[in-house]
């Protein structure tokens, strides 16, 4: 080859890469900088999934989430993340791959009422999406995790039309929770007692209760109150309402303090409705089984 004829290759090929005919390639990024078997490339772009839920159903978890594009599959990951429900800066760990989705995460309760940290990807062979992988926690295990009381009467007493609210963690089997006739009645040491069994008479902290007792602050007189339950919010829910008195000399005064609602120790009450599990009636194990509030009637 003549040196006229090199040069003439040479200003050829510089024109077809600044056509655009010959580039140098270029690569999808997906996750992590580690190379695939056999040198294999691929110009995919993996869109994470979206709208990932966790709910606790029984003794398991159920996850949920809408499709991401251009995989194969996905991948789930958690942690156990203690009594925060706040999964930003945790460290994930692979719990397992599927091509659908949802995953019932099974047996995944204890120590229940801490919480569970997950994380979904779009996966395509070793690949998986970089950006916006959804999270979500749950709180693990069958437990009450919300308390209120709202006033419907006289402000700083418990009288008719009072309010007790409470919220669980999932479905409850509404047959294993207080029945119509059960009473309400107030304890001078400091306790409320939801659901009583006992139809009139003083209130003792030995009678039997079907939904719990709430704990905490200063009353002024022993009381029993005739009550209806209603539940809601998909049985998760179950409004107290006080109604009219039928023991006692006068409604009783209701400090201001930060009251505790401790569930039934009757294991025969209060079941989850997938399961039928007890629900949790004490911290014991780390987590938090005993919502408080300090709302007053």
């Amino acid at each position: 080859m003549t040196r006229g004829t090199l040069v003439l290759v040479l200003l050829s090929g510089l024109a077809l890469v600044a056509a655009g005919i010959i580039a140098s390639p270029s690569f999808a990024r997906f996750t992590e900088l580690d190379a695939a078997a056999g040198n294999i490339f691929t110009t995919r772009q993996l869109i994470a999934p979206t709208n990932l839920t966790a709910n606790a159903r029984g003794h398991d978890v159920s996850l949920a989430w809408n499709a991401g594009q251009n995989g194969n599959g996905y991948a789930v990951f958690g942690v156990s993340n203690g009594i925060s429900s706040d999964c930003s800066g945790v460290t994930y760990s692979p719990i397992v791959t599927t091509t659908t989705t949802i995953y019932t995460d099974t047996n995944r309760y204890s120590p229940q009422g801490t919480f569970f940290c997950y994380q979904v990807k779009t996966i395509y062979n070793t690949w998986s999406s970089i950006a916006n992988n959804p999270t979500a926690a749950a709180q693990i295990g069958f437990v009450a995790n919300w308390i209120r009381m709202n006033n419907g009467g006289t402000a700083g007493q418990l009288d008719p039309n009072d309010q007790i609210v409470i919220t669980f963690n999932q479905p409850v089997d509404t047959t294993t929770g207080p029945t119509s006739g059960n009473t309400v009645c107030t304890e001078t040491s400091g306790t409320i007692l939801l659901a009583s069994t006992a139809i009139s008479g003083s209130c003792h902290l030995t009678e039997t209760v079907t939904l719990g007792k709430i704990s905490g602050g200063a009353i002024s007189t022993n009381a029993r109150f005739n009550a209806t339950y209603t539940w809601g919010n998909a049985n998760q829910t179950i409004t107290v309402t006080i109604g009219n008195r039928i023991e006692g000399a006068s409604n009783p005064s209701i400090s201001s303090a930060t009251w505790t609602f401790t569930p039934t120790t009757d294991s025969a009450k209060l079941k989850s409705a997938t399961g039928a599990f007890h629900v949790c009636d004490t911290n014991a194990g780390g987590g938090n089984c005993l919502p408080t509030t300090t709302t007053t009637p």
